[in-house]
């Protein structure tokens, strides 16, 4: 399911919040308090459903078996492509007890991969130079002043109405409203698990099931 880039700002979802917690001239809510709270709707709906998905590409060295990340922005690595081919994944120690000790000066085309203190390692090392690609989740950038008020968000535009519900939700819960805070948690987590699934229903419409990994 594709996403198109996102057009709605910081500045909308304070607006939004502000009118419809009956606060447009700020006297309650501080622009401050938008931003922590659209970085927190951001995160969460994105851990949630994997919204923010992209790619990076680093080379291989032959005979070099790890390899540091080439971003520090990953969430959730999902997929790695050697040369093009998907390299299945195993855990560390599944890897220890099964080709580690087997011969781990091999070299060829990797045959899979496993994450160890941040680190990915081919097995075996790889005796090409090609490119090592990777599929993965990224983590939101986040917003750090409230100005300006042009900052786009993240997040494609169908989260926008979440994003405002989940700011209501801190906004009514820092007024102590807290059955008008429930209701408006119970509509984002309804709303963005609503999404997500239509998300993976498009998803599995299109493409295999590939093993993810979870760091």
């Amino acid at each position: 399911m594709g996403y198109g880039p996102p057009t709605k700002t910081l500045g909308d979802v304070a607006r939004a919040v502000k009118r419809q917690f009956g606060d447009e001239s700020g006297v309650q809510i501080e622009d401050t308090d938008i931003v922590t709270w659209v970085n927190g709707a951001q995160t969460t709906i994105n851990n949630r459903n994997r919204v923010l998905k992209t790619t990076a590409t680093t080379p291989s060295v032959v005979g070099q078996a790890a390899y540091s990340f080439p971003t520090d922005d990953i969430y959730l690595l999902e997929s790695v492509h050697f040369d093009g081919a998907r390299v299945p994944n195993t855990s560390w120690a599944q890897a220890e007890e099964s080709v580690i000790g087997t011969d781990p000066n091999a070299t060829g085309v990797p045959e899979l991969w496993y994450e160890w203190a941040g680190t990915l390692h081919f097995y075996p090392a790889p005796s090409t130079v090609s490119d090592v690609k990777l599929y993965f989740t990224r983590k939101p950038v986040e917003i750090e002043s409230p100005t300006p008020d042009t900052q786009l968000l993240d997040l494609p535009d169908k989260y926008f109405d979440d994003i405002v519900r989940y700011c209501l939700q801190q906004a009514y819960e820092m007024d102590e409203d807290w059955p008008a805070s429930q209701a408006k948690k119970d509509q984002f987590d309804q709303s963005v698990g609503d999404l997500g699934e239509q998300e993976r229903v498009g998803q599995f419409m299109t493409y295999e099931t590939i093993t993810v990994y979870e760091d």
